[in-house]
C-alpha cells in the first residue's frame, strides 16, 4: 500500500466513525425521548458530551486531516467535490463548537431540561447528518460542478433536512411525555 492509499483509507475509516458516532447519537436521542422511563433521558447530556469529545470531534478532525493530506499527496487539482467535503467539516465543526458544546454545558448546569436538551440535540443531529450524508454522496458521485443533477438533488435533500431539523427544534416536544421526573422502574432487555 502506497502513502496515498493509506491516507485515503484512513480518511474513509475516519468518516465511517464520524458518521457512525453522529448516527448513534441521533438514535440514542430518539430512544431517550421515547423510553418508558427517564433514566436514559437524564443521562443523555453526559453521554452526548462524552461521545462528542472522545469520538465524534476527533473522528471529524481526522477525516478532514486525512482528506486534505490525501488530496495533497495525490496532487488533486481544485475539485468541486473536495470543497463540498471541506464545507461539511466546517459546518459540523462550527455546529459542535458554537451550539452543541455550549448547549451541553448549559444542560450540565441545569439551565436546560433533559427533554428540551434532547429536542435540540435531535434537531442538531438531523441538520448535521443531512449535511454529512450529502457530502458522502458527493464524494461517491464526484460531480464536476454546481450545474450537475447530483448537486441539484443534494440541494433539495439539504433543504428537506434543514426543514425537518427546524420542525424538530420548534415543535419536537409536541406529543412528548410531559413529565421529566426520574422514575425508579428500570427496563430489562
Amino acid at each position: 500500500m502506497n502513502h496515498y492509499s493509506l491516507l485515503v483509507s484512513l480518511h474513509v475509516a475516519s468518516v465511517v466513525v464520524w458518521l457512525g458516532a453522529g448516527t448513534t447519537l441521533a438514535f440514542t436521542t430518539i430512544y431517550a425521548r421515547r423510553a418508558p422511563n427517564t433514566l436514559v433521558l437524564e443521562q443523555l447530556g453526559a453521554l452526548v458530551r462524552w461521545m462528542t469529545v472522545r469520538v465524534f470531534a476527533p473522528a471529524a478532525v481526522a477525516a478532514a486531516g486525512f482528506g486534505v493530506a490525501a488530496a495533497h499527496v495525490g496532487h488533486w487539482p481544485d475539485i468541486f467535490f473536495f470543497h463540498v467535503g471541506e464545507g461539511a467539516f466546517v459546518f459540523s465543526f462550527l455546529l459542535t463548537v458554537t451550539v452543541r458544546m455550549p448547549l451541553l454545558r448549559r444542560a450540565a448546569r441545569g439551565t436546560v431540561t433533559p427533554r428540551r436538551l434532547s429536542q435540540h440535540l435531535l434537531a442538531l443531529a438531523v441538520a448535521e447528518l443531512t449535511v454529512l450524508y450529502v457530502a458522502v454522496a458527493d464524494m461517491v458521485t464526484k460531480p464536476s460542478g454546481v450545474h450537475t443533477g447530483a448537486v441539484h438533488y443534494g440541494v433539495v435533500i439539504l433543504g428537506l433536512g434543514f426543514t425537518a431539523s427546524l420542525t424538530i427544534a420548534l415543535w419536537g416536544s409536541v406529543g412528548a411525555r410531559a413529565d421529566s421526573q426520574p422514575q425508579t422502574r428500570r427496563e430489562t432487555a
